[in-house]
């Protein structure tokens, strides 16, 4: 990924969505990631999505999305954003990464 330069080279920046899929098993563990990902979305909610997708729930159920992206731009692929904001959306991503969310904590199968 690359990142947003810090002086303002241009006043519109070409955005990708940034995304991950889950399949969630309807189980105890199931639900314990479920309530960890949704928290994930408190962080910004104007710009992170936790949803249900359903282009993925057509293809897989119990399947969701966790998204970066302007709330006006959830249902697209890409989006042209204002400089001042693609930096803004770059700091959220960021914060979504592995090394600011505590991953240990997601659970990964039943016992």
């Amino acid at each position: 990924m690359k990142c947003v330069p810090t002086t303002d080279v241009s006043s519109e920046v070409g955005y990708r969505i940034a995304y991950i899929a889950f399949c969630i098993e309807n189980s105890k563990l199931g639900k314990e990631l479920f309530e960890i990902l949704e928290k994930i979305e408190a962080i910004d909610p104007k710009n992170i999505q936790f949803c249900c997708a359903e282009w993925f729930w057509n293809r897989q159920v119990n399947s969701y999305v966790l998204q970066v992206e302007p709330d006006k731009f959830k249902h697209q692929d890409t989006a042209i954003l204002d400089y001042k904001e693609a930096l803004h959306i770059e700091k959220v991503r960021n914060k979504c990464s592995p090394d600011h969310v505590d991953v240990t904590v997601i659970p990964l199968c039943s016992a």
